[in-house]
Formats: C-alpha cells, sequence, structure tokens
C-alpha cells in the first residue's frame, strides 16, 4: 500500500503541473515555474486524502469543484474576476476532459484503472492528451496573429487571372533585377501556366532552407492587391512557382507591396 500511496502522490503531482502549464498556455498568462509547482504539490496532496472524507459521490464532487477553485485562485496573480474565470473554466475543463480521457484509454485497453500498474500509468494519457492540446491553440494563434498579414489578391496575366490569399512575409527580401518576387504555389496559379501567354518566363535562382534552387517564374502584366474596395495596382512583379501548398494562404507577398494607396496604379 506504501508504493500504491506513492504513484498517486508522484502520478497527481506530474499531472496537476501538466494541466496547470496548459491552461496557462491557453490563456496566454506567464507565471513563475516554482507556483506551479506548489499548486500541483497541493493538488497531487489533496488527490490523495480526498477518498478519506466521505463515500457519497455528490459530495465529493463538490467538495472537488470547490477545490478546484481554491487552487485556481491561489495559482496566479489575476488582474480581474473575468481572468481567473477565464482560467479557471480552462483548467476544470482540461481537468475533467483529461480524466475522461484516461477513463476510456484504460477502458479501451481493458486495464483497471484504480490498480497499482494503472495509477503509474496516468501520466501518459494525460502527457499526450494535453500536448495535442496546446499544439492545437498554437495552431490557432498563429492563423489569428497571420490573419492581419492574409489579403486578397489578383494575378493578371492578358485575359487570363487567379484570385488567391497573398501572405505578407517581411522576412521575403527576394529580387529579380529591380523586380520584387512573390513566391506562389503552383496550384494556385496553375490557370496562368500557358507558355504561350506568359511574359518573361525563365527560371531564376532563389534561396531555400537546403541551398539555392532554381525555380520557374514569370511577370505578370499586373498584381493587384486588394484592401476593402481599395485596389493596389502593381505592374514591376516577378512570381516564382513552387510545387508546394502552403498553410492558409496561395502565395508569399514581397514586403514592397505593403504600402497602402487609393486606386493608384503602381510601377514598384
Amino acid at each position: 500500500m506504501q508504493v500504491y500511496v506513492e504513484y498517486v502522490l508522484i502520478d497527481n503531482f506530474f499531472i496537476d503541473l501538466m494541466l496547470f502549464t496548459a491552461a496557462f498556455k491557453v490563456v496566454g498568462k506567464t507565471v513563475p515555474r516554482g507556483r506551479i509547482i506548489i499548486c500541483s504539490f497541493i493538488g497531487a496532496i489533496f488527490a490523495l486524502l480526498y477518498p478519506l472524507i466521505t463515500d457519497n459521490v455528490v459530495i465529493i464532487s463538490v467538495v472537488k469543484v470547490l477545490f478546484g477553485l481554491f487552487l485556481t485562485f491561489i495559482a496566479a496573480k489575476f488582474n480581474s474576476v473575468k481572468e481567473y474565470l477565464s482560467f479557471t473554466a480552462v483548467f476544470l475543463g482540461l481537468t475533467f476532459f483529461t480524466g475522461g480521457v484516461i477513463m476510456g484509454a484504460f477502458s479501451l485497453l481493458g486495464l483497471n484503472v484504480y490498480s497499482e500498474f494503472s495509477v503509474a500509468l496516468m501520466c501518459l494519457p494525460v502527457f499526450l492528451t494535453v500536448k495535442f492540446i496546446i499544439l492545437l491553440v498554437r495552431y490557432f494563434y498563429r492563423k489569428k496573429d497571420l490573419s492581419h498579414l492574409i489579403v486578397k489578391a489578383e494575378i493578371v496575366c492578358g485575359e487570363k487571372s487567379v484570385i488567391l490569399n497573398g501572405f505578407f512575409d517581411t522576412g521575403n527580401s527576394l529580387y529579380n533585377g529591380l523586380s520584387p518576387v512573390i513566391v506562389a504555389s503552383k496550384n494556385a496559379v496553375m490557370p496562368l501556366l500557358d507558355l504561350k501567354l506568359l511574359s518573361g518566363a525563365k527560371n531564376i535562382t532563389v534561396g531555400t532552407a537546403t541551398g539555392a534552387e532554381k525555380k520557374f517564374s514569370f511577370k505578370p502584366d499586373r498584381l493587384v492587391i486588394y484592401s476593402g474596395e481599395t485596389k493596389n495596382i502593381f505592374y514591376n512583379v516577378r512570381v516564382c512557382v513552387v510545387n508546394k501548398n502552403f498553410d492558409g494562404y496561395d502565395a508569399i507577398l514581397h514586403p514592397a507591396f505593403m504600402e497602402k494607396k487609393n486606386d493608384r496604379k503602381m510601377a514598384v
């Protein structure tokens, strides 16, 4: 039984540590690591002692929720009641969700969740679940952060044109001569890839993660970048075509096109 108690204490400490870390990442709040460790230890002690309170499921559930509210209250210095309630909701939600994952995983594997062996393994499904949630949150935060840099753009060649989502990348410093270069997915500009229509088609050298490579490019008649009802038109542009699809956009735009004008034609 002594080993079992140690497992419960250690397991719950690391589970609470992961839950606190994930909850703070989700709400975007930075908290000293030592404070999280102390709260995780308090939570582990509670997990060890609460079964001794009573066998009444309702009372136990109420006690768990009240203790959870207390634990989140001391976990950080919150600037407002709303901030505290938001964090508490996330923490309790993660707690109940991971609890369900543990029960489901052990049931699926046919393991007794209350056995000494199972208690020792509880951290694994929690770790995987928390890791997935953090990656998911980061993904959506990244989407939100990039949204203001993604604009509607149009590449025109003769009578053909394609509408695509362009991402302004301040790190894109590609030039071909005096022409700023935008990098577009081949799938996005496929309707324009007719050599009879394209002017200035040639391979250009671009830098990649693996070194310099030759990539097919062409010079469109114009590039139109939309800002609401405003059309920003650029003529001195070169489009580099790559065989990859970007995440959430179709082309990487050059920062030279970021300046907004009012329906003016610009020979950048």
